[in-house]
């Protein structure tokens, strides 16, 4: 086999272990797809403490309640919570614009940052995460609502899920979780 030849059956090779396009790896479990500023996700943005939630900008309920806790919670760790980025995919891409992302996170944290993946992307994310998702009829003609986990990821520095904490507890009740997290790590 010729150089030529054999470079290429290695490039081949190995591109599918290259990092694709808007995609960072935290443990092994992919966030993937473009940043609510239109940036791609890096990798170098996935250090420090995480909180990360999945679900969608039309959410009428579920959603809104639990990043507003996740806000909360940062706030409510004070000095500890600077070193805190949530993140927020969405399992409804077709709607959930990078533009609509943009002006969504921004009700919430200004660390928030809000990820949009393709179709393709989340269908691979979502299993990795143990995350579940599919369109609901909302009836009478509305558009339709997406039924999908409800739970906030505590993920720590090294990329592990430290936790899983319920959408329905408040700021508060998070804090407390994730310092009795630390803390038993210290």
């Amino acid at each position: 086999m010729d150089a030529t030849r054999r470079t290429l059956c290695i490039a081949l090779t190995l591109a599918p272990l290259a990092p694709a396009l808007g995609q960072a790896q935290v443990a092994g479990l992919p966030i993937v797809g473009m940043r609510h500023d239109g940036r791609p996700l890096a990798p170098e943005e996935l250090r420090g403490w995480r909180l990360v939630y999945f679900g969608y900008t039309r959410c009428p309920d579920v959603c809104p309640a639990g990043l507003q806790s996740m806000t909360d919670a940062i706030e409510a760790l004070g000095p500890l919570g600077q070193g805190f980025t949530p993140i927020f995919v969405t399992v409804d891409p077709e709607r959930d614009t990078v533009e609509i992302m943009r002006d969504y996170v921004a009700f919430f944290h200004p660390r928030f940052i809000g990820v949009t993946p393709t179709l393709a992307q989340l269908e691979t994310m979502a299993p990795a995460w143990r995350v579940k998702y599919a369109k609901a009829d909302a009836g009478d003609g509305k558009p339709y609502l997406v039924d999908h986990t409800a739970t906030i990821f505590l993920v720590d520095p090294a990329g592990a899920i430290a936790g899983r904490l319920s959408h329905s507890l408040d700021g508060q009740q998070i804090a407390a979780k994730i310092r009795a997290v630390i803390g038993a790590r210290s």
